[in-house]
């Protein structure tokens, strides 16, 4: 009896070691990964998606022409290959990508996909990434038909783009959210609802939505099964909530996260433990200066400004700006256009502009801020300098409204606006459009001197997107030139 117990113990043993290494790394495709955003999507139809939070969703669960891999490199996403002759693209489809509902990816979905975002009844907010396609901005405008669109499908596996000029960054383009592919079928059935619930998504990307809890919000998206191409989920789902910025590196430490975005105010804590940060330099704060104010005042508030007096006052993850350019355009225009601190000329200037207003005194005046960390110390810090030296009284007072502050880098109506301006990839050209493209500039230096020219608007400061994880994930990819994750690479052990 000793013998068979010691054979069934044997038999047992090597079971358990043939079934543990036949499940070796495998466990990770059965994970939920925990994700936590900063702010609630409204809409992720992709032709319309605009906030960080929907362009990001949009990502994982559509897929274009091309996709971006890890290494930021463009590779085949619908498509199995393409050519390119005399500024048209052919692109030839996989035959077997398909909707999450079944239904077969056609060349027929990214026209009417195209068409969609070219249409100016729809308002696209990135439609002008299409503009070197035929007729796309003469579209826009309202002045041609939207049959002359050149972006045709030849038939269901074959879509040809036919460009009116030389685009250097369409190959990029044809990767992000405004050339996702779009069901008609599904979308006429969704009935203005498209994007908008649960019920009125289908994708055909890496996951697909299964859950938008809007008022207890929360959005699970879950592998799709029925995506066959080169970039499978290597997790399960991904679970998405919403929670105040303050609670995020909280949340992380005490497991009830996985991964989440997190501000330069948390860096140092999180230094101090396990979890692993990645950033891009994607965020210029820019402070414009109004028009109110006579061009030689500006001029002496230009000359009186200084990374040396508000340095001290940058928190984690902000760095003195020497551009308009955050460093993931890799644009060179470093002090291109600004002035050299004089606070002697500076205080002159100003000496004779107020003596020559009717009451002798600088009108009273507010520097609205936007509300976001270390934001209030940067305006306190530079209000203060040029208090102390011009004798000027400026209030300072906080804002939520973003667009209207960033509104000002075209209308200039207030006395002073401190915010910040994201750059959603890495093309000059649609970076530029934030500032209304000045006339004749056709290069980043071009840009910068004709805007900082009439003293409007100054640079102040860098800042980064930083995302944070637990070190039970691995592969990560956080995009360097968007700020953007693909859940679709990231192993949870």
């Amino acid at each position: 009896m000793s013998i068979f117990r010691k054979i069934l113990s044997v038999v047992v043993c090597l079971l358990l070691i043939v079934g543990a290494f036949s499940g070796c790394g495998e466990d990770y495709k059965d994970a939920v990964i925990y994700f936590e955003l900063l702010q609630k999507p409204q809409t992720l139809d992709p032709q319309i998606a605009q906030s960080d939070s929907e362009l990001l969703i949009v990502r994982n669960i559509y897929e274009g022409l091309l996709r971006e891999n890890e290494n930021g490199e463009i590779v085949n996403g619908v498509c199995e290959s393409y050519s390119y002759d005399n500024l048209t693209y052919t692109f030839k489809l996989r035959e077997d990508a398909v909707w999450s509902n079944g239904d077969k990816v056609t060349a027929h979905d990214f026209e009417y996909a195209f068409k969609r975002a070219v249409n100016p009844k729809n308002e696209a907010p990135f439609a002008s990434r299409l503009f070197s396609i035929l007729n796309a901005e003469a579209i826009a405008s309202g002045s041609a038909d939207i049959s002359t669109l050149g972006a045709k499908a030849e038939n269901d596996t074959t879509f040809k783009i036919t460009l009116c000029r030389e685009d250097t960054n369409f190959l990029k383009t044809l990767t992000t959210s405004v050339c996702m592919p779009c069901n008609e079928k599904f979308f006429e059935e969704s009935i203005g609802k498209y994007g908008l619930d649960v019920e009125c998504i289908v994708s055909n990307g890496s996951y697909c939505l299964t859950k938008w809890n809007k008022e207890d919000f929360g959005i699970r998206i879950y592998k799709n099964e029925e995506y066959s191409g080169d970039f499978s989920a290597q997790n399960a789902a991904v679970f998405i909530s919403c929670v105040d910025k303050e609670t995020q590196l909280e949340r992380l430490s005490g497991g009830q996260s996985d991964i989440a975005f997190v501000g330069g105010g948390e860096l140092d804590a999180i230094a101090k433990t396990d979890l692993t940060t990645k950033n891009v330099q994607n965020i210029c704060w820019l402070m414009t200066i109004g028009e109110n104010y006579s061009s030689e005042m500006r001029q002496a508030f230009a000359l009186g400004f200084s990374t040396n007096v508000y340095v001290n006052a940058l928190p984690n993850g902000f760095s003195a700006a020497k551009s308009i350019y955050p460093n993931i355009l890799d644009v060179s225009a470093d002090n291109v256009g600004l002035l050299q601190y004089d606070i002697d000329a500076a205080k002159s200037i100003m000496s004779k502009e107020v003596a020559a207003l009717k009451d002798k005194k600088f009108p009273q005046s507010v520097l609205y801020y936007y509300n976001e960390d270390g934001a209030k110390e940067l305006a306190t810090a530079i209000v203060g300098h040029w208090q102390q030296n011009f004798s000027t009284f400026i209030n300072i007072e906080s804002s939520d409204n973003l667009a209207v502050m960033q509104n000002e880098l075209g209308e200039k109506t207030l006395d002073f606006a401190l915010f910040p301006v994201m750059v959603r990839g890495d093309n000059f050209v649609e970076y530029a459009k934030n500032f209304a493209f000045v006339e004749n500039a056709t290069t980043p230096e071009e840009l910068q001197q004709n805007l900082i020219s009439n003293h409007s608007i100054l640079p102040v400061a860098y800042q980064t997107t930083n995302v944070s994880y637990i070190s039970s994930l691995e592969n990560v990819n956080f995009g360097e030139d968007n700020g953007y994750i693909d859940f679709s690479t990231i192993i949870k052990r």
